[in-house]
C-alpha cells in the first residue's frame, strides 16, 4: 500500500521525464531522422488511438469521418479567409484613391466578404466540436465583431485618418 496523496503517475512521470533529459544531454538523439524538422502529423493525430486503424482504413478508402471532413473544410475556408485579407491589403492603396462613398463602398464589400466565409466557419465549428470525440482538439471560432473592429482599424479612407 502507498500513503495518501503519494501520486504514482506522477513519479513515473518525472522519472521518464529526467531519463529524457540524461539522454538528450548524452546527445541520445542528435542523430534521428528528421531532427529540427517538424512532425509529419496526419489528420488522425489527435484521435483516439482504437480508432486511427479505422480511420486509416477510410481514408485510404478515399471516405473520412464527418468530423474530420469538418476540419479539412474549416482549414480550407480559413485559408480562404486568409486570402480574401490579403486581397484586401492588396486592394487598399487603390481604393485610398477613390472618392469617399466609392472607397466605402469597396471597404463595406470586402468586410462582407470575409464575414460571410468567417460566418460558414462558424457555422463549420460548431458541428465539429459536437461531432468529434471528446479528446479531439476543439476549433475556436471567429471573434467576427473584434475581426470587424480590426478590419475597418487597417482599412481607414485617406480622409478619416
Amino acid at each position: 500500500m502507498y500513503e495518501a496523496g503519494f501520486d504514482i503517475q506522477r513519479v513515473i512521470e518525472l522519472i521518464a521525464e529526467r531519463k529524457v533529459e540524461e539522454a538528450m544531454q548524452e546527445g541520445k538523439f542528435d542523430n534521428l531522422p528528421g531532427k529540427g524538422k517538424p512532425l509529419p502529423l496526419d489528420e488522425e493525430w489527435f484521435a483516439p488511438p482504437e480508432m486511427r486503424p479505422a480511420i486509416r482504413l477510410l481514408k485510404s478508402a478515399g471516405v473520412l469521418p464527418d468530423w474530420l471532413e469538418r476540419a479539412r473544410e474549416i482549414e480550407q475556408l480559413r485559408e480562404h479567409v486568409a486570402r480574401l485579407w490579403r486581397i484586401a491589403e492588396h486592394e487598399y492603396p487603390r481604393a485610398c484613391q477613390l472618392s469617399i462613398e466609392r472607397f466605402h463602398e469597396w471597404r463595406d464589400a470586402s468586410w462582407n466578404g470575409i464575414q460571410t466565409v468567417m460566418q460558414q466557419v462558424n457555422s463549420l465549428i460548431l458541428t465539429y466540436n459536437c461531432i468529434a470525440p471528446a479528446n479531439a482538439r476543439p476549433q475556436i471560432p471567429f471573434r467576427i465583431e473584434a475581426e470587424r473592429m480590426r478590419f475597418y482599424a487597417q482599412f481607414v479612407a485617406v480622409d478619416e485618418r
